[in-house]
């Protein structure tokens, strides 16, 4: 099974903000006995940095549990995939369901992975589930 990792699950995993969704621990063990693959756009790297360094700035994260954040990030296995590939179908996805176009960059892969995205986000995820793809 492909999962698709949205950058608000990830997160999840380091900050709790909310619920972790019940799929994302599933599917990490699954991708650690290979039995699983675990994909993302590029852009998961940088919005994750981005929260992480927004929680420094805001003291609720010291500079080293920071880094230490981002390494488990970073060392999660995930595959990366380039925006190339992906921009113009999200591009378009965008206005079709109400998505900037960055939430669209993860449903433009798991529609075509034809993968499962798990996502934190319930906008995201509504329309994955409308997609057949959550």
């Amino acid at each position: 099974m492909n999962y698709i990792l949205d950058t608000s699950a990830v997160i999840r995993l380091y900050i709790p903000d909310g619920p972790i969704p019940e799929q994302l621990e599933k599917a990490i063990h699954e991708a650690e006995r290979g039995e699983g693959i675990l994909c993302a756009p590029e852009l998961l790297l940088a919005e994750a940095a981005h929260v992480i360094y927004k929680k420094k700035t805001a003291g609720l994260l010291s500079g080293d549990e920071a880094e230490v954040l981002l390494d488990a990030v970073l060392r999660l296995p995930i595959r990366y995939i380039s925006h190339n590939e992906l921009i113009l179908r999200a591009f378009n996805l965008a206005a079709e369901c109400a998505l900037t176009v960055y939430d669209a960059l993860f449903l433009t892969l798991a529609e075509k992975q034809a993968g499962k995205l798990i996502s934190a986000d319930d906008r995201l995820h509504s329309a994955a589930e409308r997609m057949g793809l959550a």
